[in-house]
């Protein structure tokens, strides 16, 4: 007989995301407005975690010896284990710390302050770890291993990359059934491995030919004390010197068939799309969330921009932060001819701009780390490793050019003459690298643009997302309303320029995917990464307008001037973005050029007077 008890109410529909919206042209200004601020319990642990940290890493690490060495402190894991930093993000009864994300990131961010090897460690345990993946384990044998094991304390890590390259779908590590599927041996090799020198487990992209006879890539969770298993190189990368990342070998390891995740890697790891969680959001008009509640992926696309951010934006926050206060530093003692050089015009810009970059980076990181708390925010996870990179990188460029004045040298160099020994040329090679990990800045520029393209264009029903207000969605299209910029003109004047290119940003994309395939398309790779780069543009003024205004709605307008250089330095930007998407289509000129090149000997004029040998490192 059926049930006599009323079925539960459905979940609200999640407010779509910011970015998502502004591919379809629109402003979603009420839901943006309410910028969620972290406050209450969690901001207090985040707190105490950061002392914590700070109080050890000033105690145990040297990180001008660890630049020298290469190498971190002996036993620093252990002291990083018994503080629980390993576990930032697990429940204190699981013997965690019990961080939400965003104060887990501020953890890691405070490391990367002082010694960026370090953040990176932490980053990628508490980001890509085994323990990351057991909110979304089944109950089972695996599932109680991993939760065992980390609950240890155990030092974990992600084996994907391969020297023929993470883009490709396959993986040439292989793994077969051995003993009538009791077991499975993995064969192959894996390179760039954060924390793989030192990982006590980890996970291991292989090759599996399934009964079907097709091959897919699977998970296995593999102990690196297992025989066949050894660390076969650390890698010496131009920056993060010192950080532990190695090159592993992997011959006939035999895993326990329990240790095969049940979810294939059909690329979500290095190519996150448009998986809209289930659970975690707000649609406005349903309630507030608590102040600083709690995030947990609902999927494994979200795990892996989760874990992405993790490892990349905290020390690029770091990294610009660090430079804002450097260039204080060497302006405020610094003079030309009598002139302080604070004085210059060209001097007050670039620290101004580096004010800007370290505001817009901040708001970019607070929403991508807190926005499902109003609605879906997968979708700005993956948009803000560029956007939050790529502002280190401008900035670390300039501070050195500014400091230039007191010499192009390492830390050491100065101390050694006497000068203020800032380290900007280290961290000018960390800045570099986080451009690289994580996904190679266009790619993710592509992978974002193409899960936007494919849900709010190529997918018909997405064009009119259910659980929004139709008045504030108007409002929003047309820049009606309060737009909370009474006390600077200059902002409001930013506004109608956004919501106008939001508008030409949506017919532009509209006119891209009308009568063709999102496989045609998405070959268009530079058209593809610059739409991409167009809405990250667009999403970094959305949210530096919204976090302004609110700021200034609750008393302080300190951010009003911020957000004016920011969106100024994105429209610079954003007419250069606009010149390349107009450009004519396919680029024949530089298909034919690189032909050329790479086909035939026609120019090798351009290499005249270079010695092409590669030498060879003497020991």
């Amino acid at each position: 007989m059926p049930s006599s008890q009323p079925s539960p109410p459905p979940s609200p529909p999640l407010a779509p995301s910011p970015l998502h919206e502004i591919y379809r042209g629109r402003i979603p200004w009420q839901r943006l407005r309410r910028f969620p601020e972290p406050s209450g319990a969690g901001r207090i642990r985040g707190d105490a975690a950061v002392a914590a940290l700070a109080a050890l890493l000033r105690d145990r690490v040297d990180p001008e010896a660890v630049e020298r060495s290469g190498k971190l402190p002996a036993g620093l894991m252990d002291d990083l284990r018994e503080g629980g930093f390993l576990q930032l993000l697990a429940e204190e009864d699981a013997g965690g710390l019990g961080l939400s994300p965003y104060h887990a990131f501020r953890v890691v961010e405070t490391a990367a302050t002082w010694c960026t090897p370090v953040a990176f460690s932490l980053a990628i345990t508490n980001g890509f770890g085994s323990g990351s993946y057991l909110p979304l384990l089944p109950e089972g044998p695996l599932k109680d291993m991993i939760a065992e094991r980390f609950a240890q304390g155990i030092v974990s890590a992600g084996a994907d990359a391969e020297a023929i390259g993470t883009a490709n779908q396959r993986r040439a590590t292989r793994a077969v059934p051995v003993d009538g599927g009791a077991f499975y041996e993995i064969t192959g090799e894996k390179v760039f491995i954060g924390n793989g020198p030192v990982a006590d487990l980890m996970d291991v992209s292989a090759t599996l030919r399934g009964p079907d006879g097709k091959d897919e890539v699977r998970l296995f969770f593999v102990d690196s004390t297992a025989p066949g298993f050894r660390v076969a190189a650390r890698h010496e990368f131009m920056g993060l010197r010192g950080a532990e990342i190695g090159a592993l070998h992997l011959d006939r390891v035999r895993v326990p068939a329990f240790h095969l995740m049940d979810e294939s890697e059909d690329g979500w790891r290095m190519r996150p799309g448009d998986r809209t969680p289930a659970s975690g959001g707000r649609v406005p008009g349903t309630g507030e969330p608590e102040a600083d509640e709690g995030f947990r992926p609902v999927d494994f696309g979200q795990l892996a921009a989760l874990g992405r951010i993790l490892v990349i934006a905290p020390s690029s926050l770091a990294i610009t932060k660090l430079c804002l206060q450097w260039s204080r530093e060497f302006v405020g003692r610094r003079s030309v001819d009598g002139k302080g050089l604070g004085e210059y015009e060209e001097i007050q810009r670039h620290v101004a701009e580096t004010a800007a970059e370290v505001f817009t980076a901040d708001t970019v990181l607070t929403w991508a780390l807190n926005g499902h708390l109003t609605g879906d925010n997968q979708p700005e996870l993956t948009a803000a490793k560029n956007l939050v990179s790529m502002a280190c990188w401008r900035t670390v460029d300039r501070t050195v050019s500014l400091l230039g004045a007191e010499g192009y040298e390492t830390a050491a160099s100065k101390a050694g003459r006497g000068a203020q020994p800032l380290p900007v040329e280290r961290f000018f090679r960390d800045a570099r690298a986080l451009r690289v990990a994580g996904g190679v800045d266009f790619m993710v520029d592509r992978w974002a643009a193409e899960a936007a393209l494919t849900s709010c264009h190529f997918t018909a029903e997405a064009l009119a997302p259910a659980g929004v207000d139709a008045a504030a969605r108007d409002d929003a299209a047309t820049g009606e309303g309060d737009d909370g910029f009474g006390a600077s003109p200059a902002c409001r004047e930013h506004w109608l320029f956004l919501l106008g290119h939001a508008k030409r940003f949506a017919r532009t994309c509209t006119e891209l995917t009308y009568g063709t395939t999102p496989e045609a398309l998405f070959r268009r790779q530079r058209t593809v990464a610059t739409v991409g780069r167009i809405g990250g543009e667009l999403l970094s003024m959305s949210l530096v307008l919204a976090r302004a205004a609110s700021l200034a709605a609750d008393g302080d307008p300190r951010a009003l001037p911020l957000a004016d250089l920011s969106c100024a330095a994105s429209r610079h930007r954003l007419s250069g973005l606009w010149h390349q998407l107009e450009e004519p289509a396919g680029g024949a000129g530089y298909a034919a050029t690189a032909g050329t090149w790479l086909n035939g000997t026609d120019l090798d004029f351009l290499l005249a007077d270079v010695i092409t040998d590669v030498p060879r490192p003497r020991p």
